[in-house]
């Protein structure tokens, strides 16, 4: 941006390399200018003109800040004559100023430094406040003021003041990191304009002036080439907030920016653009100073101008670059207009077998649209809808934009979603287009898959699996079984919880049984089963099994007595076998029957006691889970024999490792006393 690689010889350009007469003296004295000056502000060329006859150079000079940043407003001008003892500075305010100044072409000398032609001063009379002016930028966006009363502010040592204060007390320089579009800062007609230079050219400005009603003048200057409409011609009129076309850096400029002010004339001036004396205009959307922007390094590094003593940020830092952005009030005229055409108004999109959501929309605009986004409400904030693929969308001026969204990258959606469409135009104007769909599972459902079951020598087996959550995590899982060749049935399922990935299966010796598995997420989505009704696991147990040793014991007549302390080990076989023990209970009263699963698929039992007679049931204790211990403590008084029945749990269990133990202890209880606050 900064044009510091060329000199200008006679309106030829040649590089610093060249040997040209007093150029590398020039070059000398402008590293001088910053000598001994103590402000934050550093002064180093941006153009330097040398007369035709090679004896008088015009120097134009930027101001770099601390952050290494080129000021966007007009140069300083120092000029330089060679002279028998070598070149010689002339600052503005020198006596022979005006002199030396003119050996240059009127073209080539800014309108700033031109004198104030006859009568275009207003009178006393005349001067007032305007109002109904807006910052010259679309609403919602924000642009930064490099300076207002720093254009004619001396600091003649650097070449500056650029311009005189009749001319620029009232003038405003914005900028930013590159060119950006204005927009009409009030109602006008149109009434000149250029846009023929080139980007970037010294010595051409490209402008347009608009005369509001009151029948003041709007300018604003250094526009990019190319970028005013065509429809702006000479008498059109011009809504507040209306297009008129980018920065740039074309004329007496050192970097992209716009140079607006208000004024009650204007004339051609320099290389023919519009020139005039600044107004007191006050910007409605700025709040502070009454309408008048300042930067904070101009009301606490410079004098006082109308009363206007505040900035937009720190006064304590006042270079700080996140200083004296303005944002502007100033409504677009001409916004997009963007209208969404799929999905149409309360349309099923996303039914978790695709998250994917075909989305188009109609977009147009009298400059061009430049972005499109989609945003849905979650949770009562609208948040960003990624395209998928990720990617921007750029459906030209006017047209069709087409693309799709991934509705599970919001999460686990389902029900009612607002969709909003925005669309940007490139004045920086936002519409939006709002529209409710119905969303039945956004993302795709968890996924199951059962493992190996682990089987063992008896009728009982673990059935295992792994699972993969949803978006919104499990909520259960349900496991089928069915005999080989039947159907499945819903009476045939067990309903298990979200943290299981195993479960017990008890079949009959000899049986062959197949099994499938689905998993729910926490919005009730299921996973389908597995295709064609297909099973995942088959397990055929075997056929038979070997009574234990302690038979014949099923009955309260054949029962095997039951020594205290002593360990008991013995399997089911057959299914529904019950094993029957006499306990000699003789001069005690109270005792504990423990009852222990062998192995990882042993017996779980469920104990019943009867009196010495065999039939009559004391108490009976029903089992709380398969492969889990059993505990009955009992109270025999005024029984000196018991008989304990031990039979399985599960009416089809059997096997030679379908193993239990059993233990009876004589108990000594201990009664707490139970106290009553």
């Amino acid at each position: 941006m900064l044009k510091s690689g060329l000199f200008h010889l006679s309106f030829w350009t040649i590089s610093l390399s060249s040997s040209v007469t007093g150029v590398d003296t020039i070059c000398w004295l402008i590293t001088l200018l910053g000598d001994g000056i103590s402000d934050p502000l550093t002064p180093e060329f941006d153009e330097v003109f040398l007369s035709k006859d090679g004896k008088t150079a015009m120097i134009w000079i930027a101001l770099r800040d601390t952050g290494g940043n080129i000021l966007a407003t007009e140069p300083g001008l120092v000029l330089a004559r060679l002279e028998d003892a070598g070149w010689r500075m002339v600052f503005p305010g020198d006596k022979d100023w005006v002199s030396t100044l003119s050996a240059f072409p009127e073209q080539v000398i800014p309108a700033e430094h031109s004198p104030i032609p006859e009568g275009a001063l207003p009178k006393s009379s005349e001067i007032q406040a305007l109002t109904g002016y807006y910052l010259p930028y679309v609403a919602g966006t924000k642009h930064w003021l490099e300076g207002s009363v720093l254009h004619f502010y001396s600091f003649p040592e650097r070449g500056y003041p650029s311009c005189d204060m009749a001319y620029c007390r009232y003038a405003y320089d914005f900028t930013d990191s590159d060119h950006f579009p204005l927009v009409a800062s009030k109602d006008g007609k149109v009434v000149i304009s250029r846009d023929s230079c080139a980007d970037g050219n010294s010595l051409c400005t490209n402008y347009i002036v608009l005369q509001s009603s009151d029948g003041y003048f709007q300018l604003y200057l250094h526009m990019a080439n190319g970028t005013i409409p065509d429809k702006l011609s000479p008498g059109t009129f011009v809504k507040r907030g209306q297009y008129l076309g980018d920065t740039d850096d074309t004329g007496y400029s050192t970097t992209n920016h716009v140079h607006f002010m208000v004024t009650n004339n204007y004339w051609l001036a320099g290389d023919g653009y519009p020139w005039g004396v600044s107004q007191d205009v006050r910007f409605t959307d700025v709040a502070i100073n009454g309408g008048i922007p300042r930067s904070c390094y101009e009301v606490t590094k410079l004098p006082i101008y109308d009363n206007a003593t505040e900035c937009l940020g720190s006064k304590t830092d006042p270079l700080n670059l996140n200083n004296d952005w303005f944002s502007s009030g100033n409504a677009g005229v001409f916004p997009p207009s963007g209208t969404l055409t799929r999905p149409t108004e309360n349309q099923v999109v996303a039914t978790g077998v695709s998250p994917l959501m075909d989305v188009t929309a109609t977009v147009s605009d009298d400059v061009r649209v430049t972005k499109i986004a989609l945003f849905g409400n979650i949770n009562g904030t609208w948040v960003s809808i990624p395209k998928y693929p990720p990617g921007e969308i750029l459906p030209g001026a006017n047209g069709v934009a087409d693309w799709d969204v991934n509705l599970c990258d919001l999460g686990a959606l389902n029900g009612a979603l607002q969709l909003q469409l925005k669309v940007w135009d490139h004045e920086g104007n936002v519409a939006t287009s709002n529209r409710a769909v119905l969303v039945e599972h956004a993302c795709p459902p968890p996924v199951s898959a059962m493992t190996a079951s682990t089987t063992y020598d008896s009728s009982a087996a673990q059935l295992n699996w792994s699972a993969t959550p949803s978006a919104s995590g499990l909520s259960k899982f349900e496991l089928q079984w069915r005999g080989k060749g039947s159907d499945w049935a819903d009476s045939q399922t067990l309903t298990l919880g979200a943290a299981a990935r195993s479960t017990w299966f008890v079949g009959t010796l000899g049986g062959t049984y197949e099994f499938r598995l689905r998993a729910f997420d926490a919005n009730g989505q299921e996973e389908a089963w597995p295709a064609n009704d297909l099973p995942e696991q088959t397990i055929t147990f075997l056929a038979t099994c070997a009574p234990d040793l302690g038979e014949p014991d099923n009955t309260a007549q054949t029962a095997k007595a039951l020594a205290l302390n002593t360990v008991l080990s013995r399997n089911v076989c057959p299914a529904g076998d019950a094993d029957w023990y006499q306990l000699d209970t003789t001069g005690w009263s109270y005792y504990l029957l423990s009852s222990s699963p062998t192995g990882a698929s042993g017996a779980t039992l469920n104990l019943s006691v009867y009196a010495s007679d065999g039939t009559t049931l004391l108490t009976r204790l029903i089992t709380q889970g398969f492969a889990k211990p059993s505990n009955l403590f009992l109270n025999v008084d005024g029984h000196d024999t018991v008989y304990v029945k031990a039979e399985s749990d599960s009416p089809n269990l059997a096997g030679n490792q379908a193993q239990y133990t059993l233990t009876a202890k004589r108990q000594i209880p201990v009664w707490l006393p139970l106290i009553l606050k």
